[in-house]
């Protein structure tokens, strides 16, 4: 890979998290600046497909609600077998290359747990809201692809196997079996839990969402553990 390319490669990824929450927010920003006399997706199925406003809006609130319940519980479990302090590293870490739980379903489950979330916010904002998950996956493509280069040169063999046996970041439809290994393997920690509930202050936002209608209030109950989050990762961050 020539240098430069590396490089910006390697500024992406130890600055994932700012320009994760900077895709999320200018997003946000954008929908409700310029696009905010548009119905959200959500509202916008339930006119296409003649199901009441009232009734797609509770339905989809607290199927998102119960999404990212599920999505801050693989994020748990992910953080607890790569450690919290590897997860909120700046730097590419290869002191140990994790196959176990969630990782033998798919080798990023963080980032796929990100991805998941991503999409179901996306259906609460306008049509422009479909660009979030398309630019978060461009964004883990990329840093993805540095990681790999860095394991591959550390692991060699067994890493480029393991990349043949588990997928990148999406998990595949066949790949029953490792599945249910992993879930033997499941388990979490106080500490996996303190680091890796970014979502979870929207599950009750969600749930409160579905009887009001009002998206705002999600947000509302949800960002202090996303402000909690990204505080956190920032300074185990520098510290390494």
């Amino acid at each position: 890979m020539q240098t430069g390319t590396h490089n910006l490669l390697r500024l992406e990824f130890e600055a994932r998290i700012f320009v994760s929450l900077s895709i999320a927010g200018t997003i946000c920003a954008v929908s409700y600046s310029t696009f905010s006399h548009f119905p959200s997706l959500l509202v916008l199925s339930a006119q296409t497909f003649g199901v009441p406003r009232d009734t797609t809006l509770a339905a989809g609130y607290l199927a998102i609600g119960l999404l990212l319940a599920s999505v801050s519980l693989l994020r748990m479990w992910a953080g607890c077998v790569l450690t919290p302090r590897r997860v909120m590293s700046f730097r590419v870490q290869v002191d140990t290359l994790n196959t176990a739980g969630p990782y033998r379903i798919v080798r990023n489950p963080i980032y796929f747990a990100d991805l998941i979330a991503m999409s179901a916010f996306s259906v609460c904002l306008p049509v422009i809201g479909l660009v979030m998950p398309l630019l978060f996956y461009a964004h883990y493509a990329r840093i993805i692809r540095y990681e790999e280069i860095s394991l591959a040169r550390r692991y060699g063999q067994e890493y480029a196997e393991y990349s043949r046996r588990v997928p990148r970041l999406i998990p595949r439809m066949n790949n029953l079996p490792e599945a249910v290994r992993a879930l033997r393997e499941f388990r979490i920690t106080s500490e996996s839990v303190l680091h890796n509930a970014l979502y979870v202050l929207f599950v009750p936002g969600f749930v409160l969402a579905s009887y009001t209608h009002e998206f705002w209030q999600a947000i509302v109950l949800g960002m202090p553990g996303v402000i909690h989050w990204a505080i956190v990762h920032t300074k185990i961050g520098i510290s390494h």
